[in-house]
Formats: C-alpha cells, sequence, structure tokens
C-alpha cells in the first residue's frame, strides 16, 4: 500500500532520476551519468542537488554535453528549480505542467529532498482521466457508471438528477397552462414552442461545454471571467439574429403574417442570447463556490433555459396578442 494518498503527486512520481553534486564539473558529471543511466528511462532533465540533496538547479542532458568539460556545472545550471510537495493534488500539477510547458518536474519530501520526478507522460493520463470525470458529470450520469455497472445501481446514480429535472419540469407545464388564452387565440404559436425552448437548450448546453473545458486548462480570474462573459454575450448577439432572421421569414411565409414572424424571431433572438449567458454563468458561479463545474450539466441547463424560454416567448406573444388575431 503506498504511503501517499491517492491521486496526489506521491503516487505519481517515478524513483527513477539524476542527481549530480553542485561540485562536480561537466566532465565528473558526465561520468556520473554514464555509471548511472543504466536501466533508467525518460531522463530529460539532471537535478544538481547541493550536500543535503536538496535541489539548487536543473539541467537538460544537450546542455551538459554542449559544456566544456573543465566548466562547473554550477555556473551554467537553471537555478529557478520547480519542485512538486508530495502531497499536490494530480491535477492542480497537472495544471503546472501545462503553465510551465516542462517535460519533467521533481518530487520533493518534507525536508526538501528530491525522491522522484513525474513526467508528461504521466500527466497526460490524469488530464485523461479527469476529462473522463467531466464527462461523466456533464452527462448527468457521473463516473461510476460504466458497461459493467448494474442497472438498479445504475438507476439510483441517475435518479436524483431525473427527478429533480422531473419537478422543474413542472414549471414548463404551469407556464404553458398559465397562456392557454394566448395558445387557444393563435394556435400557430405552439408549432413554434418546440423550436424555441430546443434552440435555448442547445446554445446554453454548446457555452456550458466550452466553459468547462475552459476551466480545466485555464487559471480563472474575475478579469478573464469577464472576458469569457462579454465574449459569450457577444456570440450569443450573433447566433440570435442569425437564427431569428431566418425564422421569422419562414414564420412569415408558412402563416402569411409578419407580426408572426417578429414575435417568434424576437422571442428567438432574446431566448438565445439568456440561454448563452445561462450556460456560461451558471458554471462560473459554482467554480467560485467551490463546486465542480461539471455538475451543471447539460440537462440542469436545458431545463433551465425551456422555462426562461417559454417565459419569454409567451410574454412577448400576449403582449402583440391583438395584432396577431
Amino acid at each position: 500500500m503506498s504511503m501517499y494518498k491517492p491521486e496526489t503527486t506521491g503516487t505519481l512520481m517515478k524513483k527513477e532520476f539524476i542527481a549530480l553534486k553542485e561540485t562536480y564539473t561537466v566532465k565528473e558529471a558526465i561520468s556520473h551519468l554514464r555509471k548511472n543511466v543504466k536501466g533508467k528511462t525518460n531522463i530529460h532533465y539532471l537535478y544538481i542537488v547541493n550536500s543535503d540533496r536538496k535541489p539548487e538547479g536543473v539541467l537538460s542532458i544537450r546542455e551538459l554535453l554542449s559544456a566544456a568539460n573543465d566548466e562547473l556545472i554550477k555556473d551554467f545550471m537553471v537555478k529557478d528549480v520547480i519542485a512538486f510537495p508530495t502531497d499536490l493534488d494530480q491535477e492542480d500539477a497537472a495544471q503546472i505542467f501545462r503553465d510551465k510547458d516542462l517535460v519533467s518536474i521533481p518530487v520533493v519530501n518534507d525536508e526538501e529532498q528530491i525522491i522522484g520526478v513525474i513526467h508528461v507522460d504521466d500527466i497526460l493520463d490524469v488530464m485523461l482521466q479527469e476529462a473522463d470525470e467531466d464527462i461523466g458529470k456533464f452527462s448527468a450520469s457521473g463516473k461510476e457508471i460504466d458497461f459493467r455497472t448494474n442497472p438498479l445501481k445504475a438507476a439510483l446514480k441517475r435518479l436524483p438528477w431525473l427527478i429533480l429535472l422531473l419537478f422543474i419540469g413542472l414549471i414548463s407545464g404551469g407556464i404553458i397552462e398559465s397562456f392557454e388564452a394566448t395558445l387557444e387565440a393563435v394556435v400557430a404559436l405552439a408549432f413554434f414552442m418546440p423550436l424555441i425552448a430546443g434552440m435555448t437548450g442547445n446554445t446554453g448546453t454548446q457555452s456550458l461545454a466550452v466553459v468547462i473545458r475552459g476551466l480545466v486548462s485555464e487559471d480563472l480570474t474575475i478579469k478573464k471571467s469577464l472576458k469569457l462573459l462579454i465574449r459569450e454575450l457577444l456570440v450569443g448577439i450573433i447566433i440570435g439574429i442569425t437564427c431569428a432572421v431566418i425564422i421569422a421569414i419562414v414564420a412569415y411565409i408558412w402563416r402569411g403574417s409578419f407580426m408572426l414572424g417578429i414575435v417568434v424571431g424576437s422571442s428567438l433572438l432574446a431566448t438565445l442570447i439568456i440561454g448563452t449567458l445561462a450556460g456560461t454563468i451558471i458554471p462560473l458561479i459554482l467554480y467560485k463556490c467551490k463546486v465542480d463545474p461539471a455538475v451543471a450539466s447539460g440537462p440542469l441547463i436545458t431545463t433551465i433555459n425551456d422555462i426562461l424560454s417559454l417565459l419569454i416567448y409567451f410574454g412577448i406573444a400576449t403582449m402583440f396578442i391583438a395584432k396577431l388575431l
């Protein structure tokens, strides 16, 4: 059993590395490398340590071989050494690898002595694992469900989400009932109702996917959050205007009603903008609240956007009901 916590740098590290004394000359370092490299794989960097085995610098093999034999390695080593503690979460380690663009990073113990190395190959496995977890949460099913999961367990994992969405969905039914008079007056509105709700849910889910993907690779700040929000707002406006013009033309040609085209088009424009913003804001809020944003799954965003889109659609239709008759 490992002495380190699961999914930490202690469990990821490999103990195959080359450490050189800071007093070595290049000739001595090359000799030491030849004696100790046999049987070791993925030796990209050489770590220079002091008498207490604490890392003082780092060199690539290329840098060592290109130096003169009588040079002291401490004179041209890179002194800014990035090292991991043994208890760092593997996801945080993956973020540092992405930010620093390194091939390997050493791991140190409590005394700051180098005891192992993590290679980028190991981090790629972590990234794939974390991505699988996010996809599982994004689909509102969970990473515990796979091909071998029995039906009862799979159902119990999914039921909490679906029951929640069931009750939220009842609100949509209540909205439709409250606008029953509008629907009876202009039956054509019912034709466009699934389209409005569906398009709003689709844009919200797209924005949610973009945000979750970005949070995996970005260190989120207030400035970045605002920039993302503005970008998605502009995306929503562009998509909304394009789709609104198309559906307005379709509504006009189909029913011969210019006002129906205006109502459907303006409703779609408003709901697509709101849907895009909802798909962006909800995961950002969850992230700031220290909750995994992937739990803001597609079905939840879609259901919330259904409610908003129906309110907007029937609200606008009711405002212009006299001109639709």
